[in-house]
């Protein structure tokens, strides 16, 4: 069972002879915010992903290329994502995280409900940008607060949890969207007073971002635990301006440099390989969107989970055999091996033949995600926690996210100038970038050694 904190906030007063239950309870109610925070994260990444399965709908309806609708699940949703990302962390570190994760929950899903009511494309951009503006509000926040209930060699289970959530949304995104398109197409097509006919991909939105909305109420359950790993009393540390970060920031520089860019870019090949590997089956195979989404939805919701918690337990598993970098060293491994099968899905000769090495490929490449967290969280200061993690995310976004989608789909239209070609497109991405960030690992991984000396050191001061 994971230890937790002993300063967990209890779930009831405790008589004498009572410890054992009270651990208990604190322990289970742990696990309880772990699930409900979990629960926002798939959700988020339901309505971050649901547009890749909608990209074949939505440019016969604006008249897009493939660039251009790259942009909705890509720099649309980051634009604003990692700019009040930034504010964003700055609140985790000094305000209710609860309170700020479930205004954040209400505002994506009213901007998903917004997409399905667009009637261009500028209009279906702006609402892709809201949508990032309340999912900005979430990891920080959400990261700070599992690593107050947790303690630090425990912490990448919990995360491994939480972080696993986005393979499941991501998963069933595609299965909802699949579903809900099979659905209203089946049905008479509704009408809305003022806004008239809607498209199936609309009505896709709307029924998602509605079922966002209830995210937020086990986030009502959630109380707003004590702060823990940073010094108490007037130590100017307890609330660090943006001057004190910067300078915490430089003194590691080596550890976040290559934390942050190779993690970052590393996000591209995911995100690029998620947002069009439905429409490499869909151009290359024919295979009907409802059904790429049923089958490619639940491969990455249950192998991509799976390895999300595999990789965790591998990191605890060579911790616990003295390697105090397990949380660098098993992302550096684990994404060079899974570089190879994800080249190789759209070389294979078959759908089937494709579809099983993707699998691997799936279940490999989320083996880091757990420890890329949680290495963040063992090497810095409680209160400065929401910050540096909005930063990763600032990044991550930016070069993850934002730049996947696009990078993919401007290899296919500009070096290979055929939409046909978008599976060798994705197999470019991941042969360019994975070497580097192989690299920058490397060379990153004795100045994460030395972060975790001080951050030790840190700890036995306070």
């Amino acid at each position: 069972m994971v230890e937790v904190m002993e300063t967990l906030p209890p779930t009831a007063p405790m008589c004498a002879g009572e410890a054992d239950g009270g651990r208990s309870a604190r322990r289970t109610y742990a696990w309880f915010v772990v699930g409900a925070l979990s629960l926002a994260n798939m959700m988020s990444y339901v309505e971050r992903q649901v547009p890749t399965l909608l990209f074949g709908p939505i440019k016969q309806s604006f008249g897009l290329n493939d660039t251009q609708v790259s942009l909705l699940a890509g720099f649309a949703f980051s634009i604003f994502y990692v700019c009040f990302g930034l504010f964003a962390g700055r609140l985790a570190d000094r305000s209710n995280r609860q309170r700020i994760i479930t205004v954040g929950i209400g505002l994506w899903g009213v901007a998903t409900m917004s997409c399905g009511l667009a009637a261009s494309f500028g209009q279906l951009f702006i609402s892709r940008v809201f949508v990032g503006v309340g999912e900005a509000t979430l990891g920080p926040s959400a990261i700070s607060m599992l690593a107050d209930y947790f303690a630090p060699d425990r912490l990448a289970r919990a995360l491994s949890v939480y972080t696993g959530a986005q393979y499941l949304g991501a998963g069933f995104a595609l299965v909802a969207g699949g579903f809900v398109l099979e659905l209203v197409s089946a049905i008479r097509v509704p009408h809305l007073p003022f806004i008239g006919a809607l498209a199936p991909w609309q009505s896709c939105f709307l029924i998602v971002g509605f079922l966002g909305l209830l995210v937020a109420v086990p986030m009502m359950f959630v109380r707003e635990p004590p702060r823990h790993g940073h010094r108490a009393g007037n130590s100017p540390m307890a609330e660090p301006s943006f001057a004190e970060t910067r300078r915490f920031l430089r003194k590691n520089w080596k550890t976040y440099t290559a934390h942050f860019t190779a993690f970052s870019i590393s996000g591209a090949v995911g995100f690029g390989t998620v947002a069009w590997m439905p429409t490499f089956f869909m151009r290359t195979y024919g295979v009907a969107p409802q059904n790429i989404g049923y089958v490619y939805g639940l491969m990455l919701a249950l192998l991509g989970g799976a390895g999300v918690l595999a990789g965790a337990r591998l990191a605890e598993w060579l911790g616990a055999r003295g390697y105090r970098d397990t949380y660098w060293r098993t992302p550096l491994i684990t994404l060079a091996l899974s570089a190879i099968p994800a080249s190789l899905v759209p070389l294979m000769p078959s759908e089937t033949s494709c579809f099983v090495v993707l699998g691997v490929a799936t279940f490999l490449s989320s083996f880091p995600v757990a420890p890329i967290i949680a290495a963040l969280q063992v090497i810095t200061p409680n209160a400065m926690r929401g910050q540096v993690v909005a930063l990763f995310f600032f990044l991550a976004s930016i070069l993850g996210n934002g730049l996947g989608p696009t990078l993919v789909a401007a290899v296919t239209d500009y070096l290979y100038g055929n939409e046909m070609m978008v599976g060798i497109a994705i197999s470019t991405v991941t042969l360019v970038i994975t070497p580097i960030v192989v690299l920058i690992l490397m060379w990153g991984l004795k100045p994460y050694r030395e972060s975790l000396a001080r951050a030790a050191q840190f700890a036995d001061a306070s």
